[in-house]
């Protein structure tokens, strides 16, 4: 009878939506209608985690998970193991926001059929809301899509009328780019956060952005990558918005459509045997222009960590040797890092795809970053793109830097 109380609390807590977890847990709703990014409860940062009400999912960059259930997330952010049969039901226990069944009460022969009988209706139940789900999220993905894919093919290329993009890029220390068969540029895009009395959204900002694709292996673009542009703001050259709720710094940089799987084209061909990336757009320009844009390199983004490195095999995760952070009770316990080994059925939409065809995989890492978990992101991408005969360098800025950061100072020594 235990095991039959257990089962409909566990089944009760698969039914929590994302958004009924991050309530429970505590998170931040930006104000935004589905998207909240912010900083990680369990790895810190600044807007590494985010949760989407409308997917019903979440993801954190810093730790490269995510999923699409409450109980997962509530594990990350308590820093639970979900192997572990006593987190996993605290993890369900933090959702449900009640206690788990501890004692189970003599019962009848038909209260306890009744009880199956409810497990049973409760599982089928969840597993039409995942189906609902699934098709909703598919059709606002492709929704998504459609609406990035007309931001791109609206903005003007990069050269004669995206002048910004160059003058954003060259002040971030990626030299004179002149025009870019990928980047575009956009002299007055909305910024939309939050929604008015009526619920209506809200353009917060509009003004110059570059705008990136994000494109799959037939170089569709199936999502874009947008940067508002500010010059007159040093040192990032971004606008500074913030929430007019809570005052707080919102970031100058959004993401349209999908990323996942996809890649950020910056300069060169995707048909070059060598191709050199990182997470962000300033650092692999700023690379290239170290290297002269070579003509034999294809140069690309990320996005963010996650999409470059994969998901890790969840048995490869350790404890940090040095971080620790208060559980639900109080208790401090080590930051559980996503290990450097990918996981063992990887999808095809995990991470980045890399061509073939490609003999050099030259990776950048982020050195402003946390070390363990960025060292173990890169081990994990270099693993997960390995291939019989290609070379994998990964390449690491000064401490505490990224490349765009040491090519600025460069600049300005100059």
């Amino acid at each position: 009878m235990m095991e039959d109380a257990l089962a409909l609390f566990v089944e009760d807590a698969r039914a929590v939506s994302i958004e009924d977890a991050a309530k429970r847990l505590g998170l931040r709703f930006s104000g935004s209608r589905y998207e909240h990014p912010q900083p990680c409860p369990h790895c810190g940062g600044t807007d590494t985690f985010a949760f989407n009400t409308a997917k019903n999912k979440w993801n954190c960059r810093a730790g490269g998970v995510g999923g699409n259930d409450g109980i997962g997330m509530a594990a990350h952010c308590e820093g639970l193991d979900l192997h572990r049969r006593a987190h996993f039901l605290e993890a369900c226990s933090i959702v449900l926001d009640r206690s788990v069944p501890d004692e189970a009460e003599q019962e009848s022969a038909e209260e306890r059929n009744r009880r199956l009988r409810r497990i049973e209706q409760r599982r089928r139940a969840n597993e039409m809301q995942a189906a609902g789900k699934s098709g909703t999220q598919l059709e606002f993905r492709e929704r998504e899509r459609q609406r990035a894919r007309a931001i791109y093919d609206a903005a003007a290329p990069v050269g004669r009328y995206g002048r910004p993009v160059a003058d954003y890029l060259a002040a971030r220390g990626c030299g004179e780019i002149g025009s870019s068969r990928w980047l575009r540029y956009a002299s007055n895009l909305a910024y939309w956060h939050g929604q008015d009395e009526r619920g209506r959204p809200v353009a917060l900002h509009a003004g110059p952005a570059m705008i990136a694709p994000f494109i799959d292996r037939s170089l569709t673009a199936i999502g874009c990558h947008i940067t508002w542009l500010d010059l007159a703001c040093a040192p990032k050259f971004r606008p500074q918005l913030f929430d007019p709720a809570s005052g707080e710094l919102l970031p100058s940089k959004k993401m349209r459509g999908s990323k996942k799987g996809g890649l950020i084209p910056l300069f060169g061909d995707p048909s070059a045997r060598r191709w050199v990336g990182g997470e962000g757009i300033e650092n692999g320009a700023a690379f290239a222009c170290w290297e002269n844009w070579r003509p034999d390199t294809f140069y690309f983004a990320a996005g963010d960590l996650g999409n470059l490195a994969g998901p890790a095999d969840a048995a490869s995760r350790f404890a940090h040797p040095t971080l620790k952070k208060p559980d639900a009770k109080g208790v401090p316990r080590p930051v559980m890092v996503a290990g450097p080994v990918p996981r063992t059925d990887p999808g095809d939409e995990d991470a980045i795809w890399v061509g073939d065809h490609v003999e050099e995989l030259v990776l950048l890492a982020d050195a402003d970053s946390e070390r363990v978990m960025t060292a173990a992101a890169m081990a994990r991408a270099r693993a997960r793109h390995a291939r019989p005969g290609r070379a994998i360098p990964i390449v690491w800025p000064r401490p505490g830097c990224d490349f765009a950061a040491m090519a600025a100072q460069a600049a300005r020594v100059a």
